[in-house]
């Protein structure tokens, strides 16, 4: 495996008793449901001015994998042992039950009179054939269950073959404290309620605005931040692919296959060359639209003047609109295919900001870690598409640069596990 240069920024910031950790998300239950078990709303709405108003839904504090891991190869002789032993049950209770019979049989032509069953036959010959029902399907469904992981090893290693290089190795992360996201991207009319402009080459007040560089997106995160008096900003790469895979494992959050994209999303199979309304397509788990396709949607994350884009759009072909493929653009890039969504705190916190996520690393035997306190590197090895080395420039808005209490670097093959306490701030990850 190649070793990945990572850098890490944790910001010191004490958590208050408002941001003790959080119940999980059990990948099963509603949103809903788990806005009732933490007593927060499921949605927040902000009005954003003439009478235009922005949807949010609350996500949930959890834990996923993020990036595209090697397949873990299918212990198949722990499966054939299981389908053996209920092969041997089934032929035990099988001649068991047939004994029995026999045995009743031969009875009834001796005396000459018709089969009788004791209570005690009956008891047997019941047991004997509960045993056939429990044994065959102790068989059938070790079977299946074969069966089923072969097709999940199958489709994982299709996955990891064509991940690209900055999606590996994948690693864990945990949230403890949840947060809200825009339940659809920005649409034009949001866009022009706060800046003031629509730059979009595809019109249509409910189409995502598009044609906005990562300088725009922030620019009306600060405004519309002003106009709330609370944080709103562009989500980290870690909280959009926890978002976005809202608790699948697949390609897309709706399966493996195109057909599975072509339900959740717009992009060069279905799109017709052009962008469409927001929420035509089905939601994913968190009840978040557009996920995959439509327009990339830009990050907070920021390194050497550059951020990353994902989620694919309506041009690209449907290998780009995985949930784990990253694009990285320069920061004052404009395209018609690029536009954002946002996320606000679920706790709140200060503006401008002071602080940020408190990130704990748990990192594998071998690792190498140099802390710089009080300053930034001058220079780090490059990742992702980034050419060369270049100077970290800013942690979080432009705007605003966040002090950096701590710096730390580590050179290793990161297959650790990351922890962030504080999903409500910004900070820079560790997605590789």
């Amino acid at each position: 495996m190649r070793h990945f240069p990572v850098l890490v920024f944790l910001l010191a910031v004490p958590l208050s008793a408002a941001e003790s950790h959080y119940p999980l998300w059990d990948n099963h239950e509603s949103v809903a449901d788990y806005a009732k078990r933490v007593n927060l709303p499921p949605t927040r709405t902000l009005a954003l001015g003439d009478n235009v108003k922005m949807e949010l839904v609350l996500i949930p504090a959890g834990k996923f994998m993020m990036g595209t891991p090697e397949p873990t190869p299918v212990d198949e002789e722990a499966f054939l042992k299981k389908i053996i032993i209920g092969k041997a049950l089934l032929a035990s209770s099988v001649g068991a039950l047939l004994v029995m019979l026999i045995a009743v049989s031969i009875l009834s032509v001796r005396t000459r009179q018709r089969p009788k069953f004791s209570l005690l036959r009956l008891l047997m010959i019941t047991i004997a054939a509960g045993g056939c029902v429990l044994s065959g399907l102790h068989w059938q469904q070790a079977a299946n269950d074969l069966r089923a992981a072969q097709l999940e090893y199958s489709a994982a290693e299709a996955r990891f073959r064509v991940a690209n290089n900055n999606e590996k190795p994948a690693h864990p992360v945990t949230f403890s404290v949840p947060f809200y996201m825009g339940t659809y991207d920005v649409t034009q009319a949001q866009y022009q309620a706060v800046n003031g402009t629509n730059p979009s080459q595809f019109n249509g007040k409910d189409n995502p605005v598009e044609n906005v560089s990562w300088d725009d997106a922030q620019a009306f995160c600060e405004k519309l931040t002003e106009r709330t008096k609370q944080t709103v900003r562009l989500p980290s790469e870690v909280e959009w692919e926890y978002s976005c895979r809202a608790g699948t494992t697949t390609a897309y959050n709706s399966g493996d296959t195109e057909s599975d994209l072509g339900r959740v999303a717009w992009y060069n199979g279905n799109s017709k060359n052009t962008t469409h309304p927001v929420g035509q397509k089905e939601a994913n788990a968190f009840g978040l639209y557009d996920m995959h396709g439509n327009v990339w949607q830009w990050c907070q994350d920021s390194i050497c003047d550059m951020s990353h884009v994902r989620g694919g759009s309506w041009i690209n072909l449907s290998i780009s609109c995985r949930s784990a493929t990253r694009s990285l653009r320069d920061q004052n890039y404009r395209g018609y295919f690029i536009g954002f969504r946002v996320v606000v705190p679920a706790i709140s916190e200060p503006w401008p900001a002071t602080g940020g996520a408190r990130i704990a690393l748990s990192l594998p035997k071998g690792s190498t870690r140099n802390s710089v306190q009080g300053q930034r590197p001058a220079a780090i090895p490059a990742w992702g598409n980034a050419p060369g080395k270049c100077p970290v420039t800013h942690l979080g808005l432009k705007a605003r640069p966040i002090a950096v209490k701590t710096a730390v670097m580590f050179s290793a093959n990161f297959n650790g596990s990351i922890r962030i306490d504080s999903g409500a701030s910004i900070f820079r990850n560790v997605n590789l």
